[in-house]
């Protein structure tokens, strides 16, 4: 009798032995985050770089940081209770810093594209903006046929730059290196027409009445926006969850009303 029980007893250990290394390996193979477990933001201090970018990140006339997503990560830090400090530069350096780890977040209506996934992780998206022809008012174009054969100025490697130079063939592109003497060109009538984002553009628009521009027709090739993370950021599902119930609390619908809806 002794030998059967001491013999159910090794079976027993050996049993549970087996099961807890078993789900010791699971839980390692178990990440979804490349092997980096999701981190609380409370009480962090984030490192953030910003593009500037109206209407979602620029200076106001006093030199403060302001715009959609200025507000939008302020929200975020109370909520989830961390501090930042955001530093603006340029986006091609941005993203590098943000790909590099220097940067916890990157904003400034980041446009979340399959080239930029293969070197960082973006949260949820937030905004979905699109893409909308700009004329002089008083130009005689009203309707986007009109623009065949005419002259179209965009940004340089921008969504609107790709879009010209695939759908806009019988028209002659000019290039600039900035959005500012893209509107420019519009306004004194060296160009036809032009193509941005629609934020920005509205935004243009509405800060400068004098300019004499208008939209044309009607948005298209909506990209979704979204904050660039380094790849496996262990912040990831806490932005997306806080994002979410900004989203159904009515918090992004206020700030799209401030800023975006011009």
């Amino acid at each position: 009798m002794n030998m059967m029980f001491n013999a159910k007893i090794k079976k027993a250990v050996l049993a549970g032995m087996t099961m807890v290394m078993a789900m010791t390996m699971l839980a390692g193979c178990g990440s979804s985050n490349g092997g980096k477990d999701a981190a609380s933001l409370k009480g962090k201090e984030l490192k953030i770089g910003t593009g500037i970018y109206a209407p979602f990140a620029f200076k106001d006339e006093s030199g403060n940081l302001v715009g959609f997503d200025v507000d939008l990560i302020e929200a975020l830090s109370k909520k989830l209770g961390f501090t930042y400090t955001i530093t603006a530069t340029e986006y091609d350096n941005m993203f590098m810093s943000v790909t590099n780890k220097e940067y916890d977040i990157g904003m400034g209506q980041v446009c979340i594209t399959d080239e930029r996934k293969k070197k960082m992780d973006f949260t949820e998206p937030y905004e979905q903006a699109g893409l909308q022809f700009v004329v002089k008012k008083d130009s005689g174009i009203t309707t986007i046929d009109q623009l065949k054969g005419k002259k179209i100025a965009v940004e340089k490697a921008t969504a609107a730059h790709k879009y010209v130079t695939d759908n806009c063939k019988d028209s002659e592109i000019v290039i600039f290196p900035a959005i500012a003497p893209a509107f420019l060109e519009v306004e004194q009538g060296r160009a036809d027409a032009m193509m941005q984002d629609k934020p920005n553009a509205a935004y243009y628009i509405k800060k400068h009445p004098d300019s004499g521009l208008v939209l044309l027709g009607d948005e298209t090739a909506k990209i979704p926006d979204g904050f660039a993370l380094p790849k496996d950021s262990p912040y990831k599902a806490e932005l997306d969850k806080a994002l979410k119930e900004l989203q159904e609390d009515g918090t992004i619908k206020k700030l799209e009303d401030k800023w975006l809806n011009v």
